[in-house]
């Protein structure tokens, strides 16, 4: 009987989390919630220089992945991960949490999150997202600040650096 009501309870997590975020797509034009490889990220970060304290953020950052391994490489970091969706969202806490990370992880809408202190910002979201975070970025971000976008470039802005990744590109921007 408690199993039962165990598995019944799995099921109405996991049919909330798919229609929240089948709403989230389809009517708020969010990004799916996929996780950037292990191997792009790697490439991600062997492209990124630094030489202070940098501020990182993550836009929709899932489970906080590319953000656990930018820790590894850059102890110094000060690492942000926002993410809206509530499952992801609570893995990240707990991983994070588990693994006694300095990553802070914020649950809240990503254009409510001000940018004014990032020296750096990823995302890995859609087209539609990046056309809209695109005037974000220019009217928040200090100048200097570096966007990194996998997969989806922004419209008006032209790319510093294009780093081909698993058929797909790794875009790179100064403002």
């Amino acid at each position: 009987m408690a199993l039962l009501i165990i598995f019944t309870i799995l099921l109405i997590i996991i049919a909330f989390f798919l229609l929240s975020q089948f709403f989230n797509i389809l009517f708020r034009g969010y990004a799916p919630f996929i996780s950037t490889e292990s191997e792009v990220i790697e490439k991600i970060i062997n492209e990124i220089k630094i030489d202070s304290d940098p501020v990182f953020y993550e836009l929709g950052c899932g489970k906080a992945s590319f953000l656990r391994a930018l820790g590894r490489k850059f102890p110094q970091a000060k690492l942000i991960g926002v993410e809206y969706s509530i499952l992801p969202w609570l893995v990240a806490k707990i991983q994070t949490s588990m693994n006694k990370s300095k990553i802070k992880i914020i649950k809240e809408n990503i254009f409510k999150i001000n940018l004014a202190d990032a020296d750096y910002v990823y995302c890995y979201l859609n087209i539609a997202m990046m056309k809209k975070l695109e005037e974000k970025f220019k009217n928040e971000c200090k100048p200097g600040a570096k966007i990194i976008s996998y997969s989806f470039a922004m419209p008006n802005l032209k790319p510093e650096k294009v780093v081909p990744a698993d058929g797909s590109s790794i875009y790179f921007y100064t403002l």
